[in-house]
């Protein structure tokens, strides 16, 4: 097979974006598939703007589960030391991010391609104080005299519908037992939707744009809190300090959609903002609050029960298009959505909620 290189890569990028299927495009330019593979991930990372590296070598699956640059710059300065060892680094944007922070990272996948793409990604970006290693991470560390702080991305089956810490790789146990020879500095990755995590250490979630992004464990002296969210790029924080509780409240003049690592910690009570109650999924004030940690606000203009009194209220509003926050099958979503759509010749979009046994009539506020 042809060795890749930058060439087919961008031969390759052109047929693509023209419809022409990664196969048909390796047999007929007599490229490896390889190449058409990296063309293809590499086309998908200028729409999703995952990273701001344009020449990464990975595949599509690589890219769909490789860290966000944003999280990858804030765990980068937040375990800023002289030697970092990093286990699953994958095809290396962490390992990137770590050492330009760190004095040495020692980066580690059982993955040979990865290692291998790691490396060429590493020169793409300019660092030069990364050693890849390729094999079983747990036992290479073994080798490793000295590190100040090990970070450790675990891997998970794509399609496990409930998340569980122990069908996570490598044991996080085993992780511990073995890093905590070098260093009782550790940080773990784990997937956010894990919902039992019976470890002595910090659970800090992060969003990236308000969407849920990562659920990092701390522990050693790198533990601040017992629970933490830090909402990206901003990096505005939170911690839970004590015990706090948000009073419950009907639906007063403004509803309030938090921040997916927020909302996800339950830390929707220290959110320094007075005046707001919970209500149901969201958070409601009489007055319009300001913080970082809302996703969305969105101001209650009419509270209604039934379809003629809803529909009533959006042509009222000058409604033409409606987004429904209500719960609701998927598959039903655009049936419902229609229903309310039709008749309607406004120009402004409103979103619908419920509330016990009314429908609220909302716009979104800058």
């Amino acid at each position: 097979m042809k060795p890749i290189n930058e060439t087919d890569i961008e031969k390759a990028k052109v047929l693509l974006k023209q419809g022409i299927p990664k196969e048909k495009i390796a047999k007929a330019l007599g490229i490896s598939e390889d190449a058409c593979e990296i063309a293809a991930a590499r086309l998908r990372n200028e729409k999703l703007g995952k990273t701001s590296y344009n020449n990464l070598y990975m595949t599509l699956t690589d890219l769909r589960f490789a860290t966000n640059e944003e999280v990858a710059k804030y765990r980068a300065e937040r375990l800023k030391c002289g030697h970092i060892v990093e286990i699953g680094c994958g095809i290396g944007l962490q390992s990137i991010a770590f050492a330009k922070t760190c004095k040495k990272v020692t980066a580690i996948d059982i993955d040979e391609r990865k290692v291998g793409y790691a490396g060429k990604n590493a020169a793409e970006a300019g660092v030069k104080n990364i050693e890849f290693m390729h094999g079983d991470a747990l036992k290479l560390a073994k080798n490793i005299k000295k590190a100040d702080i090990v970070f450790c991305e675990t891997e998970r089956d794509a399609e496990e519908e409930e998340r569980k810490i122990e069908n996570i790789r490598p044991d996080i146990k085993k992780v511990l037992e073995t890093c905590g020879k070098l260093t009782k500095d550790i940080c773990i990755e784990v997937p956010p939707q894990v919902k039992e995590i019976p470890f002595d250490c910090e659970k800090e979630y992060l969003s990236v744009g308000h969407e849920l992004n990562r659920l990092d464990l701390y522990f050693g002296k790198l533990q601040k809190a017992d629970i933490s969210a830090v909402a990206l790029p901003a990096g505005d924080r939170l911690e839970k300090k004590g015990e706090e509780e948000l009073s419950p409240s009907p639906p007063l003049k403004y509803l309030y959609e938090t921040d997916g690592a927020v909302k996800k910690a339950g830390l929707e009570p220290y959110i320094p903002a007075k005046g707001l109650f919970i209500c149901g999924e969201y958070l409601t004030s009489e007055k319009k609050l300001e913080s970082p940690f809302f996703k969305a606000v969105f101001e209650i203009r009419r509270k209604c029960r039934g379809l003629k009194e809803i529909m009533s209220a959006l042509k009222k509003e000058g409604c033409g298009k409606v987004i429904l926050r209500i719960k609701i099958s998927p598959d039903k979503y655009w049936e419902e959505r229609k229903k309310y759509e039709s008749g309607l010749e406004g120009n402004e979009t409103c979103h619908l909620f419920s509330a016990k046994n009314e429908m609220l009539v909302c716009k979104k506020t800058p």
